[in-house]
């Protein structure tokens, strides 16, 4: 059976990819960076999820071929006060998050076998209950809705696997990616700028390793009625039980409180 992995060259890709090769799929991996991996069932290709021409040349070279599954993987993070938010901000944001993940849907749900499915990486940041990261909480939200809708009007299967803290180089490249965003921190809120920048670097060495990510997405691969919400991680499962059994206020209170307390700790 074949497996399109979006974005596969990413820690948490590359960990479904070797569950995926193991298990004996045809794991079709596209990427923008070069991938060292090597097995003679998997097949790599470039892709740029902003380029509605790079889905096309895609399309025009796998249109022949039927997948169990399609896994987007594709995501990038914008941090920042909404006071200080740029739209082009706002919009490479949705670009890669939401609209990647539409030019996926519109493109490949169609080379889905009967019983296929679509697995999106989102977040715990779709519970939107992180303040400063509204960009990116936005983001997965909406491509959570985005992918429970087409599952309900199309009846294709879905699911979004949720992580906490993950520890890969996603945050590095978050921080290089948003050093000027970080700037707007110092306008107002320079404490808690230090401790988001801090807990990333933290993140990307202590925090849980891919694997358990790749396993949730293999997971979803194989079994022929996944669940269409996986979080990963106590602090996900954590913020799934917040939002579903406290109020909004009370969870608000809790963020901002903690928030506070960390970012004295400085």
């Amino acid at each position: 059976m074949n497996v399109l992995v979006i974005a596969g060259s990413s820690q948490i890709g590359l960990e479904a990819v070797k569950l995926l090769l193991k298990s004996g799929f045809n794991v079709h991996l596209t990427s923008r960076s070069t991938v060292e991996l090597e097995h003679e069932n998997l097949h790599k290709y470039s892709l740029d999820v902003c380029s509605n021409d790079s889905f096309d040349e895609l399309f025009n070279k796998i249109s022949s071929l039927k997948f169990r599954a399609i896994v987007n993987n594709a995501g990038c993070v914008v941090a920042t006060p909404v006071e200080f938010l740029d739209e082009s901000e706002l919009k490479r944001q949705l670009d890669v998050n939401l609209f990647g993940l539409l030019r996926v849907i519109k493109k490949f749900a169609q080379l889905l076998d009967e019983n296929g499915r679509i697995i999106n990486i989102s977040s715990m940041a779709s519970y939107g209950v992180y303040p400063f990261l509204s960009p990116y909480c936005l983001s997965k939200a909406a491509a959570d809705v985005l992918l429970r809708a087409f599952s309900n009007e199309t009846g294709i299967k879905y699911v979004s696997i949720r992580p906490g803290a993950i520890k890969t180089k996603f945050w590095t490249d978050s921080i290089e990616q948003n050093q000027g965003n970080f700037k707007n921190f110092m306008q107002k809120y320079e404490k808690i700028g230090h401790y988001m920048l801090d807990n990333a670097q933290k993140n990307a060495q202590e925090a849980l390793e891919p694997y358990y990510v790749g396993k949730a997405v293999f997971d979803s691969v194989v079994k022929n009625n996944p669940k269409s919400v996986v979080n990963v991680g106590l602090d996900a499962k954590i913020c799934a039980f917040a939002s579903k059994y406290l109020s909004e206020s009370l969870v608000n209170k809790i963020v901002r409180m903690s928030l506070k307390l960390k970012s004295n700790e400085k």
